[in-house]
């Protein structure tokens, strides 16, 4: 039976905070997302300065370029600096970002929309791997699949808010009003303690003791917890032989097992995610709903959709670390492909008979449809993609994996939104839709054959499942022995506890069980 995961609040509340307060840059990104569905059409009917149709393709889809420099950009700066001081700098570039799009206004050159929608992308791709890879460093293994989850939750915030704005404000005060809210978040992140990995990792050992008892709670016990920390980045130094360049680095990435795995499994993750065309869907929201002859206002069926989403997500979060990545993400991707084959079905009934007679009979199943999908992509396929991203890289790639993973992420949506209205054209309402629903059922068979679970697992155990040459093995002996130790047994009237030790040999896979009596 899972334990309540708020039963230790003093444990507990001091990690939500942080955590919290650490994914703020994802509502930013959530932002630039959304900027487009109301900004686009806004920017449209007021554009007094030159623009082409291509123009508009290209400024929707513009920050994903910038997001993939971002995300690879900030890998140094992280590993360097700390995560905390990388979360802190790059609202600045978000800041920048909005406000050059809002003087747009009065600058009236197309340029300077490239520009501020760039800098946001950078801003957004630097948020990525930073977020993600604080949060799982500071959370205790059976809250990191919650705490992990925060970051969807604030992204689909995010998205929500620029819905609700862009239907009251024109493109230009939309930007203004997003570039202000970074301000807020940049000021508060001054507060957050570092992750105590990474302290540990430099040799700020106090230091690392005082960010983990404040992440814990004043009345913890940390000192098992920081001397396994210490012990395996000993091991990790070791194995590396303090050769830490950069090339060596990207020659481990090509050739190493152990990096090659999370890595190749975490790329075909983020790829699935964005081929359920999750941000094809959030960037023309409006004009889909337009496009389907939606007897619903496409401003407010957006708006309803993007609450819809924010709930969903948010309630994932509480089901991450009961139910497990592996199983959330299968039945979210099964259940996704059904709204997806609607879209597409009511496309095709629109194509064969008519806008009017398909509005008349299926006016309704675009928006119901459009509800369904996100309230089943934000039950798994959203946040798993992003939690799995800061558990399964190796410490001493973790800030370059993170970065590969996310630039990876940020091309795939790029490729996605900026062809959408190809797709369209060339494939077809329903064909593009059909595709979409395919990709998606295709995501659950990858993820049951190939994803581990990683579940409970401390960032060490996880290191050490993908250092196996046999990922599919570990994966079941960690995973039974994980089934054994839950289990309370009575032997001859005596009460025992199954517990785990590992071998002092950290090259090896075999475990033993020890028998404590109660």
């Amino acid at each position: 039976m899972n334990k309540p995961w708020i039963k230790n609040p003093s444990k507990v509340l001091p990690q939500l905070m942080v955590a919290v307060w650490a994914t703020w840059g994802y509502f930013s990104m959530g932002t630039v997302r959304g900027w487009s569905s109301p900004g686009i059409p806004s920017l449209n009917r007021t554009l007094d300065f030159e623009m082409s149709s291509s123009d508009f393709q290209w400024i929707s889809s513009f920050p994903m370029l910038g997001a993939m420099l971002g995300s690879l950009f900030i890998n140094k700066p992280m590993q360097y600096y700390g995560r905390k001081n990388a979360l802190i700098g790059h609202y600045l570039i978000f800041i920048g970002g909005f406000l050059i799009t809002g003087f747009t206004y009065f600058g009236k050159h197309k340029s300077m929309l490239y520009v501020g929608r760039f800098l946001m992308g950078f801003a957004a791709g630097c948020t990525t791997p930073a977020a993600q890879i604080y949060v799982s460093e500071c959370a205790s293994p059976r809250i990191r699949g919650r705490m992990g989850s925060l970051t969807a939750s604030s992204l689909a915030l995010g998205v929500w808010l620029t819905y609700i704005i862009g239907s009251f404000v024109d493109w230009h005060v939309l930007s203004w009003i997003l570039g202000c809210l970074p301000i807020l978040f940049m000021g508060g992140s001054f507060l957050l303690p570092e992750s105590p990995v990474w302290l540990i990792s430099k040799g700020r050992n106090q230091e690392a003791q005082r960010s983990l008892q404040v992440l814990r709670g004043k009345g913890t016990n940390i000192e098992a917890e920081i001397e396994r920390i210490k012990e395996h980045q000993e091991r990790v130094a070791i194995k590396s032989g303090q050769d830490d360049t950069v090339m060596q680095q990207f020659r481990d990435v090509l050739t190493s097992g152990p990096v090659v795995k999370p890595l190749a499994i975490s790329l075909s993750i983020m790829l699935f995610q964005q081929t359920t065309g999750i941000n094809a869907i959030v960037f023309y929201t409006v004009s889909i709903f337009q496009t389907a002859g939606s007897s619903m206002d496409g401003t407010y069926a957006t708006i309803i959709v993007g609450a819809v989403q924010l709930i969903f997500t948010v309630a994932s979060g509480f089901l991450v670390d009961r139910c497990g990545r592996r199983m959330l993400y299968i039945v979210s991707a099964i259940t996704t492909s059904i709204p997806l084959t609607a879209m597409g079905t009511f496309f095709y009934f629109q194509h064969q008979w008519g806008d009017q007679e398909a509005t008349d009979y299926f006016g309704w199943l675009p928006l119901v449809s459009l509800m369904v999908f996100f309230i089943t992509y934000s039950g798994g396929i959203s946040n798993v993609p992003f939690i799995i991203m800061g558990e399964m890289f190796p410490l001493r790639y973790r800030s370059l994996l993170g970065g590969i993973s996310s630039s990876f992420h940020l091309f795939c949506t790029f490729v996605v939104v900026r062809f959408f209205p190809d797709m369209l054209r060339e494939m077809g309402k329903d064909g593009t839709f059909y595709f979409f629903a395919g990709c998606t059922l295709l995501s659950a068979i990858f993820v049951y054959f190939l994803l581990p679970e990683t579940k409970g697992k401390t960032l060490e155990e996880m290191e050490q499942l993908f250092s196996s040459n046999n990922l599919s093995e570990s994966r079941k002996r960690i995973n039974c022995l994980d089934d054994v130790i839950a289990m309370e047994i009575s032997l001859n009237g005596t009460v025992v506890l199954l517990g785990r030790s590992e071998t002092n040999d950290c090259d090896t896979e075999e475990l033993q069980l020890s028998v404590n009596k109660l």
